[in-house]
């Protein structure tokens, strides 16, 4: 009695995991594309990232933006106001070392726009709004 009842729960795990199987073969889950991904700009040796670069972000999707100074000296990251109000500003304020700062970049208009470091005038780049 006891082996029928271990074969009789033995089939009905096989039986699940099949129709499980059978299921997500059926149904794959959809592929997702996420036309922006976070951005990350690291502040270290007087650049963002090693080259200051462009930042491309879909107008109107709000772009999650994190900065980091993994620098020994103070950092900051600026976006002023524009004149076609096309992007809403981001001051970090001061970062001191090890610090990070999250906020997000919108775009309301298509464009291009500067960001930089107020500490370190070689420190900028463009975010480019499409």
């Amino acid at each position: 009695m006891h082996n029928n009842i271990i074969a009789i729960v033995a089939i009905c795990f096989a039986t699940v995991g099949a129709l499980w199987g059978i299921g997500n073969l059926m149904n794959p889950e959809p592929d997702v594309d996420l036309p922006i991904e976070d951005v990350l700009l690291i502040a270290q040796r007087s650049t963002f990232n090693g080259t200051n670069p462009d930042v491309y972000v879909a107008v109107n999707v709000p772009t999650k933006l994190v900065v980091q100074n993994d620098d020994a000296v103070t950092h900051d990251l600026k976006v002023d106001a524009s004149s076609n109000g096309g992007i809403t500003p981001i001051n970090t304020a001061p970062l001191r070392g090890g610090q990070n700062f999250h906020t997000a970049i919108v775009v309301s208009k298509p464009g291009t726009y500067e960001y930089y470091c107020s500490y370190h005038p070689q420190m900028r780049g463009h975010i480019n709004g499409q």
